[in-house]
């Protein structure tokens, strides 16, 4: 599977019947190998929305271009 038009979202569904509509690409998570770590912080992203000069999401990816004259570390 990939994003081109011949192995692209809208034909998933051929080799991964779940991958149909409006569900998720075709990633298999087989619930017996997931397992609960408690150990494990939540996980977050923040950036300053003054910052940033576009901010695109096309579908497969969100990407953040920032001004430069921003300290961003």
């Amino acid at each position: 599977w990939g994003y081109d038009s011949d192995n692209g979202p809208d034909q998933w569904h051929k080799n991964y019947p779940f991958a149909k509509g409006r569900h998720q690409s075709p990633i298999e998570i087989n619930n017996d190998d997931v397992h609960y770590d408690r150990s494990l912080l939540p996980w977050f992203a923040s950036y300053d929305p003054g910052a940033a000069k576009t901010i695109l999401n096309n579908g497969k990816t969100c990407r953040v271009v920032f001004d430069d004259s921003f300290d961003r570390s």
